[in-house]
Formats: C-alpha cells, structure tokens, sequence
C-alpha cells in the first residue's frame, strides 16, 4: 500500500492508530489513510472477532468501526484525517491487527451457537453468557459527554435534492434554471457522486460540471450542503418533511420543501464467496475515489471482480497507477488469507483452479439501489433478476409519491449520462406538478 508519488498528495498531518504514528492528509478519510500506509486491518468482528478492513469507502457498511478521540463506533471511511486524531480499535485484546481473542474464530470454525452455549448446566451457562457478554459488543462507552445537537432549525425550499451525483445534479440544473431555491444535499464531503472516480466512460459528463452546477446553485440563493445526512423523511400536512443532520458543529434542519427528488444512486456490494471478508476486498468506486482525490494506491498486485465498461474503466485506473492488475470476472470460489491471527487477502482462487496472488479486490460487480427514502414514503419496488437487486418502481418522469420523485441509479442500473438524464426528467415533471397545482 503507498500513495502515488505525486506533490498533490504528499501527507501534512499525523494520526495516531493503535498507538502507531500514521502519516495523513488533513480531510481526508481515516480509513484512506490507513490503506495508504498499508494498514488494512482496521477492526474486529463483534461475535468471532475476524479482522476488519474498511470495504465500501462510502459510509454504506459498518465493515470500518473505530474509537476516534473517545468516541466508540465512529466510520473511519466517514472520519476525515486532522492533526492530532487518535483512532483506536474497539472490542480487542490487543491491537486490530493482533487480536488475542481470534482464537474464537478458530476454535468455533464451524460455527457458535451462543443460544445454546454450556446449556447443559445453568451455572455454567451463566458463566458462558457472562464470557460471550464481555467477547461481543462494539466497544465501551464514550470517554466524555457528548454535546446535545442545538434546536432543530425549521426552513422552507421549493425543492430539496438529495444526493449529488450525476442525477442529482442534473436535477438541480433544470430547478435552478427554473427560478426555483433549491437544497441540494449530499453526505459525502464533495459533490460529483461517480464522478469523483474519474472513470471517464463514454458520455460521461465532466467533472467540471460538478463546480458548474453548485455555481448556479449559489448564485440563485440555494444551498449544497455537503456532509449532510438525511435521516428521516416523511409526509405532513400533505407536504413532506425532511430531517437532515449536517455540520461541523452537527446541526438538525427540519426542511420542508415543496418538492422532493431522490437522486441517492447505489450501495457497493460485498460479494459473495468464501471468506470474502477478509481485509483487502474493497468496492471499487470508492477505492478510486481515493486514488483520484488522496493518491492512495491500495496494492502492488490488485485483481478486479467484474465485468463490462465500468469493470474495464477501473482496471485501466488502477494500471495507470502503477498496480499490476489482474482480472478475477465475476465467479471467484474463495479468498486467500495470509497470517494466523491477522488476516488479510493474499490471492483469489477461481471457480477453474486458477490462483490470482494480490494484496487487493477491486469489486465492480452491480451495485444495489439506495432506496431507503423512498421506501419510507411505500414507494414500490420491483426485483431486478439481472443485477439480483430491488429498485424503485416509478411513475411518469420517475413520480414515486405526491411531490416525491427518484431518478439516476435509485430506479435501477444506468451510466452517468442516463443518470443525469433521468434527473432533468424529474425536475421537469416536479415542476409540471407545481404548475398544475398553482392552476
């Protein structure tokens, strides 16, 4: 693991892991620079302690679970890098990458049913519950009172645009232009969604499109507000009301917009094959997130799971970066680990018997639907049997609900142009829904 020899992102700050002094960049994410510095193991599994390494790079798994400056059960992937930062693995007896207590997973490699550990006799039972009690959790309490967010803020919006990606922006681009105050909303800490990996596939917008786009939100008195989660939606007085978590500090904003367009594209996917827990397997769009953005290079020798143009793109990107990459398609039998207690990918072997020797899995298989938001409003969902998800089932111009309309990935697999396309299409009919309600 290393970083691309490059002045752009040479590290400014230092963090403290387990101890150990890692060098990092001031923003970004704790688990990028701990891949950076090639530390893939970042935590332990709450039941057979397995080591952990961060996955999705993206917020959407808890595969990356840390103690940061006292505070247990925070997302490396989520927790961006500053001078001073002291990040400890939670729920170990030892460090992450030593962890006594892995002796679990290999005593009990077929399995612990704790339901009916020592019931046999009662004491001995309760003495095994006690054990199992101190074994599993997710770490101790915070080491300080944690601040109470401020009242909630109440505000109205013509729109609200959740997510930033390709759909999202091309949303918000018709709304602007519309002459309507828009939020757009996002959770990462830079707008562009798949356009942040640089993938450049064929019609893909560019990236300048990103600052293009919250210009025009500026101009027009709007808002992106980056870093900011939404954590409930629902509907009130036949209007929607949206409960948004943003900061720093952290802040609630109870939003109530006239229109709401759900643009929150998709989740990676862990694959599914033996032992494909193993640190080193990493979703593929959030590894090049971090190589385009922080120059992390995750491996010297990197196979990629998948295929199709995105699969190829990624190979492509991680080549021109210096890796050896090899190609896993899309059946791999098991992963390979190396090490007694720490474990962390060594090689893929194929369904044929071919062994691919790698200290990383790019995995660009298909990505499942974000479709918590919608789903909260009964929006119907449909089974897709080609990429194996759900979807949001849509009307006319991607209409879920009253004044609730989804587009761009959330509505099922499509590129970054067809994303885009999708949201200008459900700006346009919350606006045609405006204007017929004004009539």
């Amino acid at each position: 693991m290393a970083r691309l020899d490059d002045p752009r992102f040479a590290p400014d700050c230092t963090i403290t892991f387990d101890g150990a002094q890692v060098p990092a960049r001031t923003g970004e994410s704790v688990a990028a620079a701990l891949l950076a510095a090639g530390r893939t193991i970042v935590a332990r599994s709450s039941k057979y302690h397995r080591p952990r390494g961060a996955f999705c790079l993206a917020g959407s798994c808890n595969q990356c679970l840390a103690r940061v400056d006292g505070l247990p059960n925070q997302r490396t992937c989520r927790t961006p890098c500053r001078a001073g930062l002291v990040v400890e693995t939670q729920n170990t007896l030892g460090s992450a990458a030593s962890d006594l207590l892995g002796i679990v997973d290999r005593v009990y490699s077929r399995g612990l049913d704790h339901h009916r550990l020592m019931t046999w006799n009662r004491i001995a039972n309760r003495a095994a519950v006690a054990v199992s009690r101190q074994l599993a959790g997710l770490g101790k309490l915070p080491a300080h009172v944690v601040a109470p967010f401020p009242p909630v803020r109440e505000e109205r919006v013509d729109a609200l645009v959740v997510g930033a990606g390709p759909a999202g922006l091309g949303a918000a681009e018709v709304l602007v232009s519309a002459g309507a105050h828009v939020l757009l909303a996002d959770q990462e800490r830079r707008a562009g969604g798949r356009l942040r990996c640089r993938l450049e596939l064929a019609g893909d917008p560019p990236l300048a499109w990103v600052g293009d786009v919250a210009g025009a939100i500026a101009r027009a008195d709007g808002e992106v507000a980056l870093s900011a989660t939404v954590t409930g939606l629902w509907t009130d007085g036949g209007l929607c009301a949206v409960l948004l978590e943003d900061g720093p500090p952290p802040r609630l904003r109870l939003v109530r917009p006239k229109r709401v367009i759900i643009a929150t594209g998709t989740h990676a996917q862990p694959p599914a094959f033996e032992d494909s827990d193993l640190p080193g397997v990493l979703a593929a769009r959030g590894l090049l997130v971090a190589l385009a953005e922080h120059g992390t290079v995750p491996g010297e020798r990197i196979a990629v799971l998948g295929s199709g143009p995105e699969a190829d793109a990624v190979a492509a990107r991680l080549t021109a970066a210096g890796s050896q990459v090899a190609r896993a398609g899309a059946a791999p039998l098991r992963a390979i680990g190396r090490g007694r207690l720490a474990s962390t990918l060594a090689a893929i072997e194929l369904a044929d018997g071919t062994r691919l020797d790698c200290d990383a899995l790019a995995v660009a298989t298909a990505r499942a639907p974000a479709a918590e938001l919608p789903r909260l409003l009964g929006a119907r969902m449909t089974f897709d049997a080609g990429s194996g998800n759900f979807q949001v089932s849509a009307g006319e111009r991607g209409r879920v609900a009253a004044a609730v309309y989804a587009a761009g990935e959330v509505l099922g697999a499509m590129d970054a142009a067809a994303a885009a396309e999708s949201g200008r299409r459900a700006a346009e009919g919350a606006l045609a829904e405006a204007e017929a309600d004004r009539g």
